[in-house]
C-alpha cells in the first residue's frame, strides 16, 4: 500500500528532475535564456504543487474515528487542497506573467498564504475536536 503511494510522487520528482536537466542543457547550448528556464520551471513546480493539492482531499483512509471527527478531517484536508491548489496557480501565473521581481516576491506570498491557511485550519479543527472530546 504504502509503495503504491510512493510511486507517483516518485515520478513527479523525477520529471521535475528530467525537466530541471532538460532546461539547463537548452540554456547551456544557447536555445533559450537563463530567466526562460527558470520560469518554465517555477511555473512547472507551481502546476505540480497545484495537482498534488488537488488530490489531497481525495486521499481516503479507513475510518479510524468517529464520524464528527472523520467530518473534520474531510474538511481540513478539502480546505487545504483549496488553498494550496490556488496557491499553486497564482505561483505558476506569476512566474508565467509578471516581471522577475514580481514573480519572485509574489509567489512566496502565494504559497505562504495556502500554507498558512491550511496550517490555520487545522489548528482550527483540532482546537474544535478536543473541546467537543471526539
Amino acid at each position: 500500500m504504502m509503495i503504491k503511494r510512493l510511486l507517483p510522487a516518485l515520478a513527479l520528482a523525477a520529471a521535475f528532475l528530467a525537466g530541471a536537466a532538460a532546461l539547463r542543457f537548452g540554456e547551456s547550448q544557447g536555445l533559450w535564456s537563463g530567466e526562460l528556464a527558470r520560469r518554465v520551471l517555477q511555473v512547472m513546480i507551481g502546476l505540480g504543487l497545484a495537482a498534488y493539492a488537488n488530490l489531497m482531499p481525495k486521499q481516503l483512509s479507513t475510518p479510524r474515528r468517529s464520524p464528527a471527527a472523520e467530518a473534520r478531517v474531510q474538511k481540513a484536508l478539502r480546505i487545504g487542497g483549496w488553498s494550496l491548489t490556488l496557491a499553486g496557480l497564482a505561483h505558476a501565473a506569476l512566474w508565467a506573467f509578471a516581471p522577475l521581481a514580481i514573480a519572485n516576491l509574489g509567489s512566496m506570498i502565494a504559497v505562504a498564504t495556502g500554507m498558512a491557511v491550511t496550517a490555520g485550519y487545522a489548528a482550527f479543527c483540532l482546537v474544535r475536536a478536543r473541546r467537543s472530546g471526539t
